[in-house]
């Protein structure tokens, strides 16, 4: 018979080799994602750009991002994550040094999209890696851990970016923060493994706990085909859901420093540091929510729908406030709470709709239709604010993420989860419970 797992016997490297690695794997790739926000005022001051331009210079990485997104999940099931997340390292060092010697708008586009095509590889083989890695129910937390590199990064990235800028220039903050992706892509190659089977470091226990608590893959006849994803309802309506989310969360990260400088009149070095706030409050909350989907009996949307409604409140309470940074900081505050808190719960519950062995392309056509948002929302706003100030803009994202939240709680509604990606193929017996079996 089945005897309920305890886990505290089992060692924990996964946590400390792959989710940790794959946390460092994520902050290096949204600072060099981020970190052309900061540089922005200055960019735009020496190459004499306009909102408008800007907003195209913000949303070109994601114009690359989109194109390799399926593609990067097709190339983690077929040459391994491993060796796929390794090479997007060594080229985001190599394109983030590239972009130091842009001399006019159109050259920065270029990298900029040239940065997105290889970036978009990654989170697909992310997906793969999750699956492989981590039980069920570390799932929102290993995937809440990797994307605690998003507000985490930027409270780094912003003050070390300012730093550099102000020091020297926006070109050499583009190579400082271009050079540790090589060093990573190194230490992703030797430390990495595509599954714990493969892993000779890993202890047996924690070997079998995985492998037994884990989402089951399909082999054979039985394995669902990417026709089924592309048929699915549900996936379309999580892809609709990440693009009216994204829309709302790229913007703010991206224009975050404009509106900070605007409303502070201050130079780049203290918008750095104004901006480490929302994204400190951001990465706490985020810990928080995944940590409590992943203990709460209560279904993963309940950790989703809620944040993405107070992010959408406090951009449309925002836009009738007082224009002061005090008023104004208050609910930037509170957005980025919105717009980050969710992220583990939600792609713990997303892949619950999908089956494992179609993980990596399912995150993919997800995370394509969230990049999406990536274009349009840094356009909205820049179109939007006009010769204004960048916070009048603002208010629009807010109608985002609303309709998201609507939609996610569509899904929740009325949606039936693949029982693949929701039950373990067996049950991890402790060493105590084993013994007491036998023995009784």
């Amino acid at each position: 018979m089945n005897v309920s797992s305890t886990t505290t016997a089992v060692p924990n490297a996964r946590w400390r080799r792959v989710g940790l690695l794959l946390f460092l794997v994520y902050l290096v790739a949204f600072a060099e994602r981020a970190n052309v926000s900061v540089a922005v005022p200055s960019i735009g001051t020496e190459l004499a750009l306009g909102s408008t331009a800007i907003g195209l210079v913000l949303s070109a990485f994601f114009w690359g991002y989109v194109l390799t997104q399926v593609p990067g999940g097709w190339l983690a099931n077929k040459v391994g994550p491993v060796r796929l997340i390794a090479g997007a390292l060594f080229a985001w060092g190599i394109i983030s040094i590239g972009q130091a010697f842009a001399t006019s708008a159109g050259e920065l586009i270029v990298w900029r999209f040239l940065m997105g095509l290889s970036e978009g590889v990654v989170w697909p083989a992310f997906a793969v890696l999750f699956i492989a890695w981590f039980p069920l129910g570390e799932r929102a937390r290993a995937t809440g851990l990797s994307l605690l590199a998003l507000p985490a990064s930027s409270a780094l990235m912003a003050p070390s970016a300012g730093w550099l800028i102000e020091t020297w220039n926006w070109q050499t903050m583009f190579v400082v923060q271009g050079l540790p992706a090589f060093l990573l892509g190194v230490l992703v190659l030797v430390l990495l493994r595509d599954d714990p089977s493969c892993d000779p470091r890993l202890s047996a226990v924690e070997r079998e706990h995985i492998q037994a608590t884990r989402a089951h893959k399909a082999t054979g006849a039985a394995a669902a085909s990417f026709t089924s994803v592309l048929l699915s309802p549900v996936v379309w309506a999580c892809c609709g859901v990440y693009f009216l989310w994204l829309t709302g969360f790229y913007s703010f990260g991206l224009w975050l420093p404009t509106v900070l400088s605007q409303l502070s009149n201050s130079g780049i070095g203290v918008v750095g540091w104004l901006s480490v706030i929302p994204f400190a409050a951001a990465g706490a909350a985020m810990l928080l929510n995944a940590r409590a989907a992943d203990r709460s009996d209560r279904p993963k949307s309940w950790f989703v729908i809620p944040p993405l409604l107070v992010g959408a409140a406090a951009l449309l309470l925002q836009h009738l406030m007082p224009s002061t940074l005090i008023v104004q900081m208050v609910f930037l505050i509170l957005t980025g709470l919105g717009v980050y808190a969710a992220f583990g719960p939600w792609w713990a519950w997303a892949l619950q709709y999908i089956a494992p062995e179609q993980a990596g392309p399912a995150s993919g056509m997800i995370n394509l239709f969230g990049s999406l948002g990536g274009i349009v929302g840094p356009l909205v706003v820049g179109m939007a604010a006009g010769s204004g100030a960048t916070s009048d803009g603002f208010y629009l994202l807010g109608f985002f993420l609303l309709a998201a939240a609507l939609l996610a709680l569509t899904i929740a509604r009325i949606a039936k989860r693949d029982t693949a990606a929701v039950t373990p193929t067996a049950t991890v017996v402790s060493r105590d419970e084993e013994n007491a079996t036998s023995t009784g």
